[in-house]
C-alpha cells in the first residue's frame, strides 16, 4: 500500500499533467481560431480589393463609353449639321440665275465651312492626348481654356507648381480630368465664371475649380452619377488622389483634388 505522501504527489503529478493538457489544447484551440479569422480577414480583404479593381475597371470603361458617346453626339449635332447645310448651299447654287445670288450662296458655304473647320478642331482636340506633349502641361490647359471662352465663359486661372512633378501620364489624366469638369459645365452648369488653380505644397498637388452655374444634388453620403463624374473618379483613383465634389441647387460646383506628388495616396 502506497504512503499517503506518494499518493498525493502522485495526484498532484496527474492533475498538473490534466493542466497542462488543458493549457496546450486552449493554444491549440486559440491558434487555430486565429488562424481561420487571420484567412478569413485576408480573403475578406481580397474580396474587397477585387471589388474595388472592379469599380475603378468599370468606371474607365464607362468613361471610355461616355466619351464615345459625347464624340458621336458632338459629331452628329455640330459636323454632321455643318456638312447638311453646305452641301444645300452649294446644291441651290446650280438653280440660281443671277450672279450675285451666287455669291450669295458661295459666301454662306464658306461660313458653314469656316465653322466646321473650327468644329473638326475642338473634337480633335478632345481626342487627341497629343495636344499635352506639343504644348506642354499647361499649354494644353491655356488652349482649352481659350476654346471655352469663345462659349462665353470668364476663366481665371493660376498655377504654381512645376511640371516636372507630374509624369506624363498624370498630367494626361489631369488634363483630361480638367477637359471633363470644362465639358460638364458647358454642357449642364450654366455658369458665366469659371476659377482654377493648381498649387503645389509639400509634396502635394492641390487642383481647385469653380464655377457659378446653377448646381446640381450632390453630398457625400448620395453621391451624384453620371455627366462624366464616374471618368472622374476613375482618373482620380488612377492619380492616388483624394477627390472632393461639393454642389448643390443654384449653388454652383466646387471640385477639390489633393495629388500626392511621391505615390503616397492621401486618407
Amino acid at each position: 500500500m502506497e504512503a499517503p505522501q506518494e499518493v498525493a504527489f502522485t495526484y498532484l503529478l496527474l492533475a498538473g499533467i490534466g493542466v497542462m493538457f488543458l493549457l496546450a489544447l486552449t493554444v491549440v484551440v486559440f491558434v487555430l481560431v486565429y488562424q481561420r479569422k487571420f484567412f478569413q480577414q485576408q480573403r475578406e480583404m481580397h474580396q474587397q480589393e477585387i471589388r474595388h479593381q472592379k469599380e475603378i475597371t468599370e468606371g474607365i470603361v464607362q468613361a471610355q463609353e461616355n466619351e464615345r458617346e459625347r464624340i458621336a453626339q458632338d459629331l452628329h449635332d455640330e459636323v454632321g449639321a455643318s456638312l447638311s447645310a453646305a452641301r444645300l448651299f452649294i446644291n441651290q447654287i446650280q438653280y440660281e440665275e443671277t450672279l450675285p445670288d451666287m455669291i450669295e450662296l458661295a459666301e454662306q458655304a464658306h461660313g458653314v465651312l469656316g465653322t466646321l473647320v473650327q468644329e473638326v478642331r475642338r473634337v480633335s482636340h478632345h481626342l487627341s492626348p497629343l495636344v499635352v506633349e506639343k504644348l506642354g502641361f499647361t499649354g494644353a490647359l491655356r488652349a482649352l481654356f481659350q476654346q471655352l471662352e469663345v462659349n462665353g465663359l470668364q476663366i481665371t486661372h493660376s498655377f504654381q507648381f512645376q511640371e516636372a512633378a507630374l509624369s506624363h501620364e498624370q498630367q494626361l489624366a489631369l488634363y483630361r480630368i480638367v477637359q471633363e469638369v470644362s465639358v460638364n459645365i458647358i454642357k449642364h452648369a450654366e455658369a458665366q465664371q469659371v476659377t482654377l488653380s493648381l498649387t503645389q505644397e509639400s509634396g502635394t498637388l492641390r487642383l481647385w475649380l469653380e464655377d457659378d452655374g446653377k448646381g446640381f444634388e450632390h453630398s457625400k453620403e448620395s453621391p451624384a452619377s453620371g455627366i462624366g463624374l464616374s471618368g472622374i473618379r476613375a482618373r482620380a483613383n488612377f492619380l492616388n488622389a483624394k477627390l472632393d465634389i461639393n454642389s448643390a441647387p443654384g449653388q454652383g460646383t466646387r471640385v477639390e483634388m489633393l495629388i500626392p506628388l511621391q505615390g503616397v495616396k492621401l486618407s
